[in-house]
């Protein structure tokens, strides 16, 4: 229960440093969903990989219309992410690191923010104005930990085995 509570702590306060009025949903980092698998799950054809990135990211976000995913579509040269290697266009974002501070006090008019604590926050379901919000709240000086999956455009058949001529949906 308690790390239920410190991921919607850490939400809410993301929530409030974009600007976004509603209240993210609290979202269980392992367990289960309504359907009785695993919300972490890894589709069939998919792996999913871990980078830690300085800023400048040097990675371009974009948010699909239909699905509401985050996907790769651009990858700056000189950025962290070409330097890492690891990332690829049309990588999908998964979950992304925030930081949230957990205390608050004032000294004399300033101020003080105290109490740094890192979460991760499950990016499906979550406006893009959020997850940005929780990859700009990293300090300069610490990597933004990102998780992307990254899926086969083809997918193998469950009847033949042979390689189905069709683009694998992630599913």
């Amino acid at each position: 229960m308690q790390v239920l509570s410190q991921r919607h702590v850490a939400k809410v306060h993301l929530a409030a440093r974009a600007g976004v009025t509603r209240v993210p949903r609290c979202v269980q980092v392992s367990g289960a969903s309504n359907n009785g698998q695993s919300i972490d799950q890894v589709p069939i054809g998919c792996s999913r990989y871990s980078v830690a990135l300085r800023k400048p990211l040097g990675i371009v976000l974009e948010q699909d219309s239909k699905s509401g995913n985050i996907f790769v579509v651009e990858i700056k040269p000189d950025g962290s992410a070409a330097r890492d290697g690891r990332v690829k266009l049309g990588d999908q974002l998964i979950a992304t690191s925030g930081v949230i501070y957990t205390t608050e006090s004032d000294y004399g008019g300033a101020t003080v923010k105290g109490g740094q604590q890192v979460v991760r926050l499950r990016v499906q379901g979550e406006t893009f104005k959020t997850v940005s919000a929780a990859i700009g709240s990293h300090p300069g000086h610490m990597a933004v930990t990102l998780e992307f999956q990254r899926c086969d455009t083809y997918i193998r058949s469950s009847v033949d085995g042979e390689l189905a001529e069709r683009p694998s949906t992630g599913k």
